[in-house]
């Protein structure tokens, strides 16, 4: 966790390398794992929902590379797929991490509509050539 902590600090001052999002999320859910066989049920939750926010924080920075807010969000997925899936006891907890989820989707919504409007402006600025006859 420390090394994909240290990774994603990097990542969050350089925008690479692009990897550094998975090996985040992958350690968050392997450290989830890990407190859940020692029944740790909160612990591993905690982990669960810093891995869905710090990635909704980081895709949310317009100062990051287009690629890399694309990368947060692809990893987006299988973390609120894994927190959806989380059973909790408390009502808290559980609006707690229907908000956290709305907001990762918004996050990713915005960011693909980002890259949308990027490639669209891309085919718009190319030079008009005229069809070879």
């Amino acid at each position: 966790m420390t090394k994909a902590e240290e990774m994603l600090q990097i990542f969050q001052e350089t925008g690479a390398p692009l990897s550094a999002p998975l090996a985040f999320v992958i350690s968050c859910h392997n450290l989830a794992d890990c407190l859940e066989t020692q029944k740790q049920t909160d612990q591993a939750a905690h982990f669960l929902r810093y891995a869905c926010t710090k990635l909704t924080h980081l895709a949310q920075r317009p100062e990051l590379p287009l690629q890399a807010r694309l990368a947060c969000v692809e990893q987006l997925r299988p973390a609120v797929n894994v927190l959806s899936e989380q059973s909790i006891p408390s009502l808290s907890h559980q609006q707690d991490i229907q908000n956290l989820i709305a907001q990762a989707r918004t996050a990713a919504l915005t960011v693909y509509q980002v890259a949308s409007y990027a490639v669209q402006t891309r085919l718009e600025d190319a030079p008009v050539t005229e069809r070879p006859s």
